[in-house]
């Protein structure tokens, strides 16, 4: 009974105390926030500028003029230690790039979470502000988005343009002054903006206005403009793969695997790294002969410049690979007999944006990397004596400078000689094994790889190539009988004239598979790839279709569903580059 009176006693006060806790964590939490909310004796203007950048995205550069508000306020004790901004949560996935300065330099800036409807940047002043002193300081933040920008219309050469009209804001600011500028490059009507929302301020309406005083706090408006233009470039690296593979013979062989999205574009330039040669230039069709590939180098870099092939242009995607040797000595350096150092420079053109870089070191066996200052390497053996090294880079854009990538390994140069011994050693005792098996028994069977003609392989890429084409084209299919721009009859014709189709080459693939499967090695290896790849882009539009039929019966909500699609596009976009890599590497065969 007296330890049962005692729990009695000791609940409420546990109880209590956990109550005490949570209050003081949600005043900690509130007074972090109204500390950077609330400002008194600050007036805030906003001057916002709208631009489209290369290639594009749209860079919104906002700056903040700070003022004291009472005029008679002289005391230095007005301060300010740091300053939220922010914009609608919905363009958080389009973000690429952000940062902060004043006139002194850049200013530090974390992304912050606490809020489902708007992203938050938390602006850090490393000195303090001192506002009651200085009576006025400004400062200016930098964002740049991608796929804001869209072609409306192929035939009208229409693009739209969409993007948050303010700035989000925890308090309210005297004025927001909005200014969009567009690109000489295009044309723009009265009827390609919001009147209500903008003012013209040109005769061919290239600069619009909108002025907005006061703007209250937790603005959420978005707006958008039109323009056409039959030269205005959509160009993006989604991705590049470098592949640096050291030999064992003395050299660097570097394979760049780009994934682009191309709209207007009859030529790219690449940037390698000085003194690269044996240059060759591929698209996931064809070769590129050297009439359409120029070569030249400066300012300690070689440039390509590469005329797209027609095929690649009229696709809007693609993927294109470009393979070239260094010389050893340029970037290799040797403290002593075993310990090297490589040196590649990661340039690429100021007006590039790449959403993901990956860069793949690939030692010579024998070798092993040294881990000392290369912490963001991801280091894994590719065999029982080699190892592969990785380096990612996300969201590069041009105010960002790469450097030089430097990564140290050893390696016992006895190794190239030691590998050969081993495998004579290893050669002869099989040869003698054979003759000790064929003097018993009076014969041997020997099973070789058989050889694939460069015709198989050829064949093998365009049945691949149709085959993705007639599988795009039953996706498109699907899609207009969702949006009901095709009758059900007409569907079932078309659908099984495809279906016919695949069928057939699906048949032709199955027996070029064979073939090359009977070659051994690594179009085993590739095969099993696109099997896999293939199988799991299937059962991705499954469930594709699975949600939208979720969404439509109402069993998930609008939030819910644009984000599975967006994971889903994310995981098949995946996919479908393994797949144009495969064929660009089978294509290199021929």
């Amino acid at each position: 009974m007296k330890r049962e009176n005692k729990l009695h006693l000791i609940l409420p006060f546990i109880f209590l105390n956990l109550l005490l806790i949570t209050m003081l964590a949600a005043i900690s939490v509130k007074a972090e926030d109204s500390a950077l909310s609330s400002i008194p004796d600050i007036s805030i203007g906003v001057e916002r500028r709208v631009e489209f950048i290369d290639n594009g995205y749209i860079m919104v550069n906002d700056t903040f003029l700070l003022s004291t508000s009472n005029e008679n306020l002289t005391s230095s004790t007005l301060t300010l230690n740091d300053f939220l901004v922010g914009f609608p949560r919905n363009y958080s996935s389009n973000l690429v790039y952000y940062s902060a300065h004043d006139n002194e330099g850049n200013l530090p800036v974390i992304m912050r979470e606490h809020d489902k409807n708007f992203q938050w940047l938390k602006i850090s002043f490393p000195k303090l502000i001192q506002l009651g002193n200085i009576k006025m300081y400004n400062f200016t933040v930098t964002y740049v988005f991608s796929d804001l920008i869209e072609r409306k219309s192929d035939a009208e050469k229409l693009f739209h343009a969409s993007f948050p009209l303010y700035p989000s804001l925890t308090y309210d600011a005297t004025y927001c002054n909005v200014t969009v500028t567009f690109p000489s490059t295009v044309r723009v009507s009265r009827d390609n903006f919001p009147q209500n929302i903008f003012v013209n301020k040109t005769e061919d309406f290239r600069v619009l206005n909108n002025f907005t005083s006061p703007l209250t706090a937790y603005a959420n408006l978005s707006s958008w403009v039109e323009f056409s233009s039959s030269t205005f470039p959509l160009f993006k690296i989604l991705e590049l793969k470098r592949e640096v593979s050291i030999e064992s013979l003395g050299r660097i062989v570097v394979t760049d695997f780009y994934k682009m999205m191309i709209v207007n574009i009859n030529k790219v330039t690449f940037i390698l790294p000085p003194n690269a040669t044996d240059i060759s230039v591929y698209d996931a069709y064809e070769k590129y002969p050297k009439y359409r590939v120029s070569i030249s180098r400066q300012n300690l870099t070689t440039i390509v410049e590469v005329t797209l092939g027609e095929k690649l242009k009229d696709s809007n995607r693609g993927k294109m690979a470009i393979t070239y040797v260094l010389p050893f000595w340029e970037y290799i350096a040797r403290s002593n007999w075993q310990k090297y150092l490589l040196k590649i420079n990661l340039v690429k053109p100021d007006e590039w944006i790449i959403r993901r870089i990956i860069v793949t070191i690939t030692l010579p066996e024998g070798a092993n990397f040294v881990q000392e200052n290369q912490d963001n390497l991801e280091i894994e053996k590719i065999g029982f004596f080699q190892e592969r090294a990785t380096l990612k880079y996300y969201n590069v854009t041009k105010f960002q400078s790469l450097g030089i990538l430097s990564v140290n390994y050893q390696y016992m140069p006895l190794w190239a000689a030691f590998r050969p011994t081993i495998l004579a050693g290893i050669l002869i005792g099989f040869v003698s094994l054979i003759f000790f098996l064929t003097k018993s028994t009076g014969r041997a069977e020997a099973v070789a790889p058989t050889p694939v003609s460069l015709e198989t392989i050829r064949r093998f890429i365009e049945a691949y190539e149709e085959r993705i084409h007639i599988l795009s084209d039953i996706d498109y299919l699907e899609q207009q009988l969702r949006r009901r721009k095709i009758s059900r009859r007409r569907y079932r014709f078309q659908r099984r004239t495809l279906d016919e189709r695949l069928s057939a080459i699906q048949r032709t693939i199955v027996n070029l598979q064979k073939e090359l499967e009977a070659a051994g090695g690594r179009y085993v290896n590739m095969i099993r790839r696109l099997e896999t790849v293939s199988t799991d882009i299937e059962a991705i539009n499954r469930s594709i279709a699975d949600v939208e039929i979720r969404y439509r019966r109402g069993e998930i909500s609008a939030e819910a569903y644009r984000q599975l699609l967006r994971e889903y596009k994310r995981r098949k976009d995946e996919d479908e580059g393994i797949i144009e890599e495969i064929l660009l590497r089978l294509r290199e065969e021929i």
